[in-house]
């Protein structure tokens, strides 16, 4: 769910990447991967699978697992050279589909969560300048 997570947040091809996972995992059969990697992963069939993205920044990786640990990257911090990129790429992720999740109430949150942010564009420009991901 964390590479889900993240390739869905630089808006990469679903199809090239339920074809990398089918073909990159013991498991990734092909008759399992569309579902979890199109329907929940990256949340690209328009909601059939989902209610809502299985989106999270860096906070929730580095909750949830010991993947942070010793990392170079703060999960808590969004701008700058020790930003987060999963942090910053959440956030930017939110804010390029606004409109689309204002109508979602499952994502009330993120979206309330988004527009209390006041380095909004200072978060856009870095991940579009971001490179290596």
């Amino acid at each position: 769910m964390i590479l889900g997570n993240i390739f869905m947040q630089r808006g990469f091809s679903p199809k090239e990447v339920n074809d990398w996972f089918i073909d990159s995992f013991v498991d990734g059969t092909p008759w399992v991967m569309p579902a979890n990697v199109i329907g929940m992963s990256l949340f690209a069939d328009g909601g059939q699978m989902s209610t809502k993205p299985y989106a999270a920044g860096g906070a929730y990786v580095n909750k949830m697992s010991n993947l942070c640990k010793g990392c170079k990257f703060d999960p808590k911090v969004r701008l700058g050279e020790n930003a987060c990129p999963v942090t910053a790429g959440y956030w930017d992720f939110i804010g390029n589909n606004l409109e689309r999740f204002s109508k979602n109430h499952r994502m009330f949150q993120s979206v309330s969560g988004y527009k209390r942010l006041s380095d909004t564009d200072a978060i856009h420009e870095q991940e579009r300048t971001r490179a290596g991901l």
